[in-house]
């Protein structure tokens, strides 16, 4: 299991402004935005050049972890 981290606290974490961010992996700030915000799923090449950024695993992060109910068998 993995341990949950905010987005955003693991931007902090590593001193970076959303600008920043969205400048080094090339969108626009307010998509960033929506992508640390949950509302916008990332594509995998965006998820993981800003996890490369922030050296955090993408299994990681809260806003991108699955959601759905598990179904028993």
């Amino acid at each position: 299991m993995f341990p949950n981290m905010k987005l955003s606290e693991a931007r902090n974490q590593r001193g970076l402004t959303q600008e920043q961010i969205s400048r080094t992996v090339n969108v626009s700030l307010k998509h960033y935005q929506n992508i640390e915000h949950g509302l916008t799923s990332p594509t995998v090449n965006i998820a993981l050049h800003i996890c490369e950024i922030l050296n955090v695993d993408p299994r990681e992060i809260d806003e991108w972890k699955d959601r759905r109910k598990e179904d028993k068998f």
